[in-house]
């Protein structure tokens, strides 16, 4: 057994978080359900070791305050990728031996570690910019750095020493300045000897075809071996080939000395600035740390955000309690298999809850039962791991506590255990640890022994599993079984569809009925004799035969039920298609209309306006007073003007209403908990219809405008003990 118990610690602050994580049982079950997969994949999106070391080790967790701020910080940067929305460049160097030595009084870092700490900082700089009025919109991802302040210490320290290429600034000390042009005096000099020496010999024709070489640091000529003993100077060294002589001349000997000596006292100069830089950069060392973590974990959500693009995952409701209502689930590894080759992948549909406690699929071999299977045992335990499962939104997902399995061949080596008694052993283990918040994931119940027998054992184990209130996923090709889920409390039926003309399963999950395992229509198709098939029957007790026959029966008919469906389906979208065409052609003609009228309106306000100038124009002449028609003619255009700035205003603000509502209408969900703007109490949304929202408030249900709606962000206040 393997009950995972983990401590997590943060560097960024001194307290220790420890959650509990789930009990899995039997150990290989993550492995079996293919769950170091989705870690690999998620691993292969990170951009660095440490955010690699936390996709390697994502283990299910069972509080929600593990489990949720993970799921939103990945739903936010799923919806970024989605939008193609922008977000800063987020990939950053590991300064873990920068962190080391800034520990350390008295150690020094050099310039590439200086650069390394430098894009850190930035990096994290430029990310609390972007987010600074981003917390309604990513409040998840802005969690992350909500401890992480701007720093224009550590970069203004680094960047008033380095120049962008990480080379030591001459402006950073006077010592260093004097040593520089020394240095570049020096070395303006040597050239002018060097090169008079390398004309020289050139013109003698002593020198190699590569005419000059640094050796051991210092500038020499490459003179061909049969002329070494007539150049004055120190041998330095020969060729591999001993053809050709390094020597250094004895002009510049002096020279090269004095570059040698001030490269010297260059480097201790630079050593000595780096490590006061250090020694000013050290106070930040808890800082930097922060900023790592913080960075570490971005880049983990941003890969797992990758990966639930990839999977076309979702962020479905959480429930409080253990609960799972999956709406057109994908198995995603599955789904990306299929996507490889252009294939597509059928969803399904699934719902435990504390009607439906306990699934009992049955059908056909190869008809999609193990993979139903492990298509909810898989979310599951993505969803507890705080990667978005490949549903629709619409589903509702809860925690578990205990992740109990019984899937594949689990002979026991170490206790010489057969198949049958290691089955035996994880029952044993179900029902002495199993509760209301155990998923229990059983493949081919009773199988292994004697069928009536074993169908007995596992008959009685359903009705026991169903008595402790367990939820799970069971399949199984035992009629007794099929007969007990119809009896038992809080356990439901259901089957893989199977089409009876090609003999090919449809990978379908109906609930509410069982499945026949279509032995004999399958023998036939087969070719199997048909007096041993008719043999075959006869030996199956008639009630058995019966029910497997009226199974079948009722599967073609729920078949043909659904043919009519789709042709009912068909015919609807094509009505519909011609109303949306009706609608379009009307909304064409009113818009036409409506242009005819605006140009009407507008030629008649042409001709308002000339009346009102013509009247006016009277006015003026037969009047003595000037400035009153004058007067009264701006007040007149005072007026105007005043109501068309009012009609501005009013639109401005009915277009800044609409944007405020787009955006609630993004972020609000069924399951979202709320309130009212000018209310203290929370809310949970119940349904979302236009711009109105189902809301209940406690035991008061009502319907609110969604632009008086706040949401409010965080786990549940139910959580389901």
């Amino acid at each position: 057994m393997l009950v995972y118990e983990h401590n997590t610690s943060f560097v960024v602050s001194q307290l220790n978080f420890t959650f509990r994580l789930v009990r899995i049982y039997p150990e290989d079950s993550l492995i079996r359900f293919e769950f170091d997969r989705i870690r690999a994949l998620v691993e292969a999106h990170c951009r660095n070791s440490m955010s690699k070391d936390l996709a390697h080790s994502l283990i299910p967790q069972h509080t929600p305050e593990a489990v949720l701020p993970a799921l939103q910080r990945t739903a936010e940067f799923l919806n970024l990728l989605r939008n193609a929305s922008f977000f800063p460049p987020s990939s950053f160097p590991e300064i873990n031996q920068e962190l080391n030595l800034l520990s350390v009084h008295g150690a020094t870092l050099l310039e590439k570690q200086f650069i390394a700490v430098s894009e850190v900082c930035e990096t994290s700089n430029s990310i609390v910019r972007y987010l600074s009025d981003k917390k309604e919109v990513l409040p998840a991802i802005s969690n992350i750095f909500e401890t992480i302040a701007l720093n224009k210490e550590i970069p203004e320290a680094i960047f008033s020493i380095l120049d962008a290429s990480g080379e030591v600034k001459t402006s950073a000390s006077k010592e260093l300045a004097s040593i520089r042009k020394n240095l570049a005096e020096a070395r303006r000099e040597l050239d002018r000897i060097f090169r008079a020496q390398l004309q020289k010999l050139k013109k003698l024709g002593w020198l190699a075809d590569t005419e000059e070489s640094v050796y051991n640091g210092r500038r020499v000529l490459s003179v061909v071996a049969e002329q070494k003993r007539n150049v004055r100077g120190l041998m330095q060294g020969n060729s591999d080939t001993g053809k050709t002589a390094f020597i250094e001349p004895i002009e510049t000997v002096d020279l090269n000395n004095e570059v040698y000596d001030l490269l010297q006292q260059e480097r201790r100069e630079i050593l000595r600035i780096l490590k006061q830089l250090t020694a000013d950069i050290r106070p930040y060392c808890n800082d930097l740390a922060a900023m790592q973590t913080a960075l570490t974990e971005l880049d983990f959500t941003r890969a797992k955000g990758l990966f639930a693009q990839e999977i076309d995952a979702s962020m479905p409701a959480f429930s409080g309690k253990s609960n799972i209502r999956l709406l057109e689930a994908r198995h995603p590894l599955l789904y990306l298999q299929n996507k490889k080759h252009r294939k597509a992948v059928i969803p399904m549909s699934c719902t435990l809850d504390g009607t439906n406690r306990l699934v009992v699929i049955s059908g056909p071999n190869a008809g999609g039962k193990s993979i139903a299977l492990k298509t909810v045992g898989l979310l599951q335990l993505m969803w507890q791991s705080g990667l978005l499962p490949s549903v629709s939104e619409k589903s509702e997902l809860g925690i578990f506590h205990r992740f109990f399995t019984d899937i594949g061949d689990s002979q026991s080596i170490e206790y010489e255990l057969s198949t049958y008694s290691s089955r035996l052993a994880k029952m044993k283990y179900f029902l002495q640890f199993a509760d209301r918040r155990t998923l229990v994931l059983i493949d081919e119940f009773g199988t292994g022994t004697d069928p009536e027998l074993g169908g007995a054992v596992a008959e009685a184990i359903l009705e026991e599993l169903s008595s402790m209130k367990a939820m799970g996923i069971i399949t199984t090709h035992y009629m007794n079984i099929k007969l007990a889920a119809e009896r038992l409390d809080g356990v439901q039926n259901a089957s893989m569809l199977f089409d009876d003309e090609t003999l090919m399963p449809k990978f379908m999950l109906s609930l509410g009925q069982p499945g026949s395992s279509y032995t004999y229509i399958i023998a036939e198709k087969a070719g199997l004799p048909k007096e041993v098939i008719e043999r075959a029957r006869a030996k199956t007790t008639s009630d058995k035969l019966t029910l497997d026959v009226l199974l079948q029966q009722l599967h073609q008919k729920e078949d043909a039920l659904m043919k009519l469906a789709e042709v009912f389906d068909e015919k609807q979208l094509k009505a519909e298609e011609s109303r949306k065409k009706y609608e379009e052609l009307y909304a064409r003609w009113k818009l036409k209309m409506e242009k005819k009228s605006a140009t009407a309106d507008e030629d008649q306000k042409t001709m308002e306006l000339g009346r009102k100038f013509g009247e006016w124009m009277k006015e003026w002449e037969r009047s003595k007073d000037k400035k009153a028609v004058l007067e009264k003619v701006t007040r007149k255009f005072n007026a105007e003007k005043i109501k068309k700035l009012s009609k501005a205003q009013e639109a401005k603000k009915e277009k800044k209403r609409q944007q405020e509502l787009e955006r609630k209408k993004l972020v609000l969900k069924v399951g979202s908990r709320v309130k009212l703007l000018k209310g203290k109490n929370i809310g949970v949304v119940e349904e979302i219809s236009g711009n109105k929202a189902k809301v209940t408030f406690g035991n008061l249900k009502t319907i609110a405008s969604i632009e008086t709606l706040e949401v409010i962000y965080g786990p549940g206040a139910d959580d389901g003990k």
